[in-house]
């Protein structure tokens, strides 16, 4: 929700809770002062509104807002997860692997997502160490002439068609990455970046702790949302990458502390 959102005073208490409720269906999360501004009344008439909220089970109360109390992630069909989102995904992969690989000496590793389905899919034909856990992944990087292309190897998870496990995990710790790029299924301000699967949490983390510098792939519809496991905290992050429209809430968040948020949209003149 944007700060320049017109007023919109209610009638009613009953009213403008109703409106609250529909913001937080809609988006997932409120940020309080932005409340206050747009229905023309004081913090502590929000803070009341969002604690009746919470009363009823629609809402949880969190730092400098709410988020919608129906945002637990469960796991999805692959075929779901493909489908969703598609547009942002596509923008965020090709934004990403126009600017931020180094076609010179960059080893990177990826992690097994849609979005980061579609950096592979953008990633330049270059002389770069590539490390996949997805069959998709590999299938469309077999189509590089120049690029080394490495799979982690392992247990096929086939609900997802990546490899992740004790084999997985061991061959990872082997291998050092100048860049890992990675997804979330959940991101929230309390819980961190989480994930449907225990190995799949394992498997990202590891990643991270191999890699120099990380890269977070994620469209606006996770954030305010959260899984079955954290795999690690935004100190860990490099930067965030997702298209325009990330919630006020978790841009005051990231620059209280610090965390670096790229937003990027069908207009950027560096999208490939």
């Amino acid at each position: 929700m944007s700060s320049s959102s017109s007023s919109m005073k209610s009638d009613t208490t009953v009213d403008r809770r109703a409106q609250i409720q529909t913001l937080l269906n809609e988006q997932g999360v409120v940020n309080s002062q932005e409340l206050a501004e747009r229905f023309e009344v004081s913090l502590m008439t929000i803070y009341r509104d969002l604690d009746y909220l919470q009363e009823q089970g629609v809402a949880k109360r969190q730092h400098g807002g709410a988020v919608s109390a129906d945002r637990f992630i469960s796991p999805l069909k692959r075929s779901m997860r493909e489908s969703q989102n598609v547009n942002a995904k596509r923008i965020i992969g090709r934004w990403a692997a126009a600017n931020l690989i180094n076609t010179i000496d960059d080893s990177l590793v990826i992690d097994s997502g849609t979005t980061t389905l579609e950096f592979v899919r953008a990633l330049p034909d270059a002389a770069i160490n590539v490390m996949v856990n997805s069959l998709d992944a590999l299938s469309v990087l077999a189509a590089h002439k120049n690029t080394n292309v490495y799979a982690l190897g392992g247990e096929l998870r086939k609900d997802v068609m990546a490899f992740e496990g004790a084999i997985t995990t061991d061959n990872l710790r082997q291998c050092h990455f100048s860049k890992a790029f990675i997804s979330a299924d959940g991101i929230d301000i309390e819980a961190g970046l989480t994930t449907t699967n225990e190995q799949r949490a394992r498997l990202t983390r590891l990643m991270a702790e191999h890699a120099q510098e990380v890269y977070l792939l994620a469209d606006c519809s996770k954030y305010g949302k959260r899984s079955f496991r954290t795999f690690f905290h935004f100190d860990r992050i490099t930067a965030i990458i997702s298209e325009s429209g990330v919630p006020e809430l978790y841009k005051q968040h990231f620059r209280q502390h610090d965390i670096r948020l790229i937003e990027v949209n069908d207009n950027d003149p560096d999208k490939k």
